[in-house]
């Protein structure tokens, strides 16, 4: 599949945890969920699209490029049950990052991080399939 899956935040959530943000490329909407997935792993998400999802933050990493939230956990609130990351790395929303650099490449940044800080925190948001063919 040409796309991901992600818990796209709402607007009040994006709102709150940009603010954290501080490179100058501003990014701050989504927890990637699962990055050009395969027809099964495509079908195990797509039957969530459009529910609400609880994300709950318990850290903030950064270094010279890239800034993001270290996601705990994520919760279906429709059902109170456990949603996953499937791709590698951690779960984590992505504040922002310095021109040239690339989103994804917020997952290395966690394995050695510059500033690594307890924040704790709540958003909200819903599961979305983001497609790459326009």
């Amino acid at each position: 599949m040409n796309g991901y899956f992600a818990v796209q935040l709402d607007k009040q959530s994006c709102n709150v945890v940009k603010k954290l943000a501080t490179m100058p490329v501003i990014v701050s909407d989504h927890v990637t969920l699962a990055y050009n997935p395969s027809q099964k792993i495509y079908d195990k998400y797509a039957k969530h699209i459009n529910k609400k999802v609880g994300v709950m933050i318990n850290g903030y990493r950064s270094n010279n490029h890239i800034d993001a939230l270290w996601v705990d956990d994520m919760i279906l609130l429709d059902s109170n049950k456990r949603l996953k990351r499937h791709n590698k790395g951690a779960a984590h929303i992505t504040l922002s990052h310095k021109k040239g650099y690339k989103q994804g490449d917020a997952n290395t940044m966690f394995t050695n991080p510059k500033v690594k800080d307890k924040k704790y925190g709540y958003v909200e948001g819903k599961v979305k399939y983001i497609s790459y063919v326009h």
